[in-house]
């Protein structure tokens, strides 16, 4: 953003003085954002706890009142809640003593005879039995499965060492030592190039001399 049109304390003037050897005097005018501002603190009003109202008042009584009030509170809870435990306590118990509704006053109560509570405790007595023969068929099943674990890392370990005795030649029973051929010693044509003389690289500071140039000629221009 250019500067050109904002006005200058200091505008320039055309006359004979020009050139920059103008002598400016201090400038009387100021800013109004260079004026002091916030020089007095701000002071409690009423109603703020001013020094005043702090000393008429006498805080040790009111946080005595406060924790008054705080234990009074909780023993009014803690009363209400076991008042709520008993009641309800006692509705219970008056519950299980009424007859349900579903129950008419004509219908017969029935009365279990000795043959057969005698038949119950059978039944327990079976289930009984029942849950020792699964408990037993469990602990068998856990027995045969941590046997068949075992066996397995065993077989395990004796294939490993199978393969590590494989591996040593010196427990092999190896009839020789000696390494084994290439595939490619029986080759008709291999080193073909080995007696030929390499020429050497040179570099030719010169275009039209050049090696490349040269090839590049009997190539493509012969």
């Amino acid at each position: 953003m250019t500067t050109a049109a904002r006005p200058t304390w200091a505008p320039a003037k055309g006359g004979n003085e020009q050139g920059g050897t103008r002598i400016f005097g201090p400038s009387q005018k100021y800013s109004s954002r260079d004026i002091a501002s916030h020089t007095t603190l701000k002071p409690r009003k009423e109603g703020q706890d001013t020094q005043e109202e702090l000393q008429k008042r006498n805080l040790r009584d009111e946080l005595e009142e406060r924790e008054r009030r705080h234990f009074s509170s909780r023993e009014d809870k803690d009363r209400r809640k076991g008042g709520h435990l008993l009641l309800e306590g006692s509705k219970r118990e008056i519950e299980d003593r009424m007859i349900p509704r579903s129950a008419d006053a004509d219908d017969e109560v029935e009365i279990k005879s000795d043959d057969e509570s005698d038949d119950d405790d059978d039944d327990e007595d079976d289930t009984e039995a029942l849950l020792a023969e699964l408990e037993q068929i469990k602990k068998e099943r856990a027995e045969d499965k941590l046997r068949k674990e075992r066996q397995e890392q065993e077989e395990q370990l004796k294939v490993k060492e199978a393969e590590l005795i494989r591996g040593n030649p010196l427990l092999n029973n190896a009839t020789s030592f000696s390494v084994k051929r290439r595939w490619d010693d029986d080759v008709v044509f291999k080193n073909q190039t080995r007696g030929e003389t390499k020429t050497p690289k040179r570099f030719i500071n010169d275009t039209i001399r050049s090696d490349f140039h040269r090839k590049f000629l009997q190539k493509y221009m012969k």
